[in-house]
């Protein structure tokens, strides 16, 4: 499966806002994988300084994580494929 990762601006989000947010993309990404589409969210930062979050999932492909967004309701400025490295890969 591949990883992707959604960008978003959100000025003036709360915090109750935010995890109202990840409270839906989790139970989005449940209710496709119930439908047979293997798409997770697997974690997301959020920029206090630029009001923008990174949210990064693993799905099967570009449109899958991208339906996974829009039946959160969650907008997105880009959705791109993401490389993965970490320490002990290089």
């Amino acid at each position: 499966m591949a990883t992707f990762v959604a960008i978003r601006s959100l000025p003036g989000i709360t915090p109750d806002a935010l995890a109202g947010a990840g409270a839906r993309v989790k139970s989005c990404a449940a209710g496709m994988q119930s439908e047979g589409t293997e798409v997770r969210w697997l974690r997301s930062f959020f920029l206090p300084a630029s009001s923008q979050t990174h949210c990064y999932f693993e799905g099967p492909s570009l449109g899958a994580v991208r339906e996974l967004n829009e039946r959160a309701g969650l907008p997105f400025e880009q959705l791109l494929e993401v490389a993965e490295m970490t320490p002990a890969q290089v």
